[in-house]
C-alpha cells in the first residue's frame, strides 16, 4: 500500500512495475522551477523517460501515470506539475519496486497555509526557515506567514534588537524568493494593535499603552501575553503603526498583508471606552486597513474581536479576509457559519498546539485541525491556515510541531482524510523516517499533560521569590510522568533515518522528566530528582543555537540553571 501525504483523490494501481529505478530528467520542462525539484528524485541519463506537460496557468490539479517504461505528468498549471512531482517523490520514498499506476488529484482548498511564530522565544535562521519551506512544499502547502511583533530591523526597535535578535530585510527577501521557487506565497504578518508588548515597554513608547501606570510582574512570559495593546486614541499610535507597516511590507512581493489585530485585551479598560470598546477597535483597525491598502495590499486579519462585536463586521471593506481561529478540540460551528452567512471570505485557522509545551499536544491538535478543516469545507472557506505559535518562550522545537503541520496539509488538500492509524504510518514513513515514531510522540505528549509548562513556569517564579506555590502537578502525576519517560528513553538511543526528530524527541522526553522532578521538588513531594539538569539545559541550548538565533534562550537557560543550583 502506497503511503502519501496528502492522500490523492484517485489512485489506480495497474499490473507491473517501473522497469528502472531512476528517472531521466526531461530536456524540456514547462517551468524552470521544476528542474530543482527533479534533482530531488533519483535521476540518471539512462533512467526511465519522464514527460511533464501543462494545460495552462490556472488550477493545481494533475494526472500522474507510471507505466513500465515511463512517467507521464499532465497538469493544469506549473503549480500542478510541481505537486505531481512531489507525489512522485513520495512514491519513490515508499521504496522499490515502483508500481504502475494512474493518479488524478487536485486540492480541496485553494489556500493551504502554515503560520509560524518567530517572535516569542525563537527566531529561526534563514537555513531553518528554508528547510521548513522545503517541508511545506513536499506536503503541497502554498502559503507561509511568520508572526512578527518587534523582531525585525525596525528603526523603532533598534534599542532592543541587540537583546532580542531580529530578522533583516535582506533575509526576508531571500525567503520570499525561496518561497516563490517552491510555489509558496510569503505573506507578511505583523502585530499592529494588540501584542505590542516589547515595543510598548520601551521608555519612548510607554505613554502609548492603554494601561496607564502599568507595572509588570516578575513573570515576563505572562505579561507579554496579557498587556500589550496600543492606545487607538493617540495620534502618535497610528503614526507608529503605519511606520512599522511601511518598513516591513516593502520586503514582500505578496499582494496580501496580515495586520493581526487580535486579543486587544486592555481595550475594554480604556478610560474613554464608555462600554463601547468595539467601536474603539473598529475605528483604529479601519485606519490601519486604509494604510495597508494604500500600499497596494489586500488585508487579512484575525477575527476574535469581530466575533465579540459582530455589529462592527459590516464596517470593514468587503475584500478583507477573515482569519477565523480557534485552538481547542471542537471549534464553535456557529462562528464559521457566521462569516458564511454574511458573505465574507474566511480562512479557518486551527493549530499544532505545540505552544507552551516541549512538544505538540497530539490529541488536541488532531481533533482541532480535523474538525476545523471540515467546518471550513462545509461553509465555503477559501482555505486553511494552520498555526504554530510560540507562547511562553516557545520551548518546543520546530520538529515537534511538524506532525500538526503535516496533518493540516493533509486536511487542506484532502479534507475527508481521517487522522487514523494509516495516517500515522504515513507520517512515520514520510515525515520521521522511522516506524513507530508517531507512537513515541503521542506517548510523551500524553505524559506532558501531567506537568504542563505554564503552571511549571508560574511555580518556578513563586519558588524563586519565596511566594506561595499553587499546585502545578500532583504527586501521582509527577511519578507517572517519570515512569512514562523512563519507558520511552530506551526507544530513542539508536539513530533514525531522519535523526533530527529522534534527537529532539530524546531531549523532550528528558525535559518532561525534569519538569516532573522539579515540580515535585518545588512542591516538596517525595519523588527524588536524579536527572542532570545542567547537562540537559546545555544540550537543549546547543540544539537551539544550531537552528535559531540566540533570541530569548537566556530566559529558559536561566530558569533551569536556577533550579539546578538551588536544590
Amino acid at each position: 500500500m502506497l503511503r502519501l501525504i496528502p492522500s490523492v483523490k484517485v489512485l489506480t494501481e495497474k499490473e507491473g512495475f517501473l522497469k528502472k529505478n531512476t528517472l531521466k530528467v526531461p530536456s524540456v520542462l514547462p517551468d524552470s522551477r521544476l528542474a530543482s525539484l527533479m534533482a530531488k528524485l533519483p535521476c540518471s541519463e539512462d533512467g526511465a523517460e519522464v514527460s511533464v506537460t501543462r494545460k495552462g496557468n490556472e488550477g493545481e490539479g494533475y494526472t500522474l501515470d507510471i507505466t513500465a517504461d515511463a512517467v507521464l505528468v499532465c497538469a493544469d498549471s506549473a503549480a500542478g506539475a510541481f505537486y505531481a512531482l512531489q507525489t512522485l517523490r513520495q512514491i519513490f520514498a515508499n521504496g522499490d519496486p515502483i508500481p504502475c499506476l494512474h493518479i488524478e488529484d487536485k486540492p480541496d482548498f485553494a489556500y493551504r497555509g502554515f503560520y509560524h511564530d518567530v517572535t516569542r522565544g525563537k527566531i529561526p535562521t534563514v537555513q531553518t526557515l528554508k528547510e521548513l519551506i522545503d517541508n511545506m512544499a513536499y506536503y503541497k502547502l502554498n502559503s507561509l506567514q511568520l508572526y512578527v511583533e518587534h523582531v525585525f530591523e525596525f528603526e523603532e526597535t533598534k534599542d532592543i534588537q541587540p537583546k532580542t535578535g531580529y530578522l533583516t530585510g535582506a533575509e526576508l527577501e531571500e525567503l520570499d524568493a525561496y518561497c516563490k521557487e517552491n510555489f509558496i506565497e510569503f505573506i507578511p504578518s505583523l502585530a499592529t494593535f494588540g501584542h505590542m508588548y516589547d515595543i510598548l515597554e520601551q521608555p519612548q513608547y510607554r505613554h502609548l499603552r492603554v494601561l496607564e501606570g502599568y507595572e509588570p510582574s516578575r513573570n515576563f512570559w505572562f505579561e507579554r501575553m496579557q498587556h500589550h495593546t496600543i492606545d487607538p486614541l493617540q495620534e502618535e499610535s497610528l503614526d507608529l503603526v503605519q511606520s512599522l507597516i511601511s518598513r516591513y511590507s516593502k520586503h514582500f512581493t505578496s499582494d496580501f498583508f496580515n495586520i493581526c489585530g487580535d486579543e486587544t485585551f486592555d481595550l475594554k479598560n480604556h478610560p474613554k471606552a464608555d462600554g463601547n470598546s468595539g467601536q474603539l477597535y473598529i475605528d483604529f483597525i479601519g485606519k490601519i486597513i486604509e494604510h495597508v491598502k494604500s500600499k497596494g495590499k489586500k488585508v487579512m486579519m484575525w477575527t476574535d474581536i469581530l466575533l465579540k462585536h459582530p455589529e462592527i463586521i459590516d464596517q470593514l471593506p468587503e475584500d478583507t479576509i477573515f482569519l477565523n481561529w480557534y485552538y481547542h478540540e471542537n471549534p464553535p460551528e456557529a462562528n464559521t457559519k457566521k462569516f458564511a452567512d454574511v458573505g465574507r471570505p474566511q480562512i479557518v485557522c486551527p493549530g499544532t498546539t505545540s505552544w507552551s509545551r516541549l512538544c505538540e499536544n497530539v490529541g488536541v491538535a488532531e481533533k482541532n485541525i480535523c474538525n476545523f478543516a471540515e467546518q471550513g469545507a462545509k461553509y465555503g472557506a477559501i482555505g486553511v491556515l494552520n498555526t504554530n505559535w510560540g507562547d511562553w518562550g516557545n520551548p518546543c522545537s520546530l520538529e515537534l510541531g511538524l506532525y500538526g503541520m503535516v496533518l493540516g496539509a493533509e486536511k487542506s488538500w484532502t479534507v475527508a482524510t481521517a487522522a487514523d492509524e494509516e495516517f500515522h504510518k504515513a507520517a512515520d514513513l514520510l515525515l520521521y523516517g522511522h516506524e513507530g515514531a508517531f507512537d513515541i510522540l503521542a506517548k510523551i505528549s500524553a505524559a506532558h499533560d501531567n506537568v504542563k509548562w505554564n503552571p511549571f513556569v508560574k511555580a518556578y517564579y513563586a519558588y524563586r521569590y519565596g511566594d506561595p506555590i499553587e499546585v502545578n502537578a500532583t504527586e501521582a502525576g509527577c511519578l507517572s510522568t517519570v515512569e512514562a519517560c523512563d519507558a520511552l528513553l530506551p526507544l530513542l538511543q539508536e539513530p533514525w533515518e531522519k535523526d533530527e526528530f529522534r534527537k529532539e524527541l530524546l531531549l523532550t522526553v528528558q525535559g518532561v522528566r525534569i519538569l516532573a522532578e522539579q515540580s515535585a521538588k518545588m512542591q516538596k513531594y517525595t519523588l527524588a530528582s536524579t536527572s542532570d539538569v545542567k547537562a540537559w539545559i546545555a544540550e537543549y541550548a546547543a540544539q537551539w543555537r544550531k537552528k535559531n538565533k540566540e533570541s530569548e534562550l537566556r530566559n529558559i537557560v536561566d530558569l533551569f540553571t536556577y533550579l539546578a543550583e538551588n536544590e
